[in-house]
């Protein structure tokens, strides 16, 4: 969008400029509360995986749904 110099390119800068500083702020809000799932997950996917042992029996637990 082209911003002029009238009066109405300068509100629309002014709003432009308002919800960008939001955004931001909203972003940062949404990773800080979300960090521990975000380290837990990068740990996760990039950590070291861990060998099944022969004759280690994995167990799963299924609950019928009604």
């Amino acid at each position: 969008m082209y911003f002029n110099h009238h009066a109405a390119g300068q509100i629309l800068r002014l709003i432009h400029d308002k919800v960008g500083i939001l955004m931001l702020f909203f972003f940062v809000a949404h990773i800080a509360l979300h960090w521990r799932w975000i380290v837990f997950t990068t740990k996760n996917l990039f950590g070291r995986q861990r060998k099944i042992k022969e004759g280690e029996v994995i167990e799963a637990n299924y609950m019928p749904v009604d």
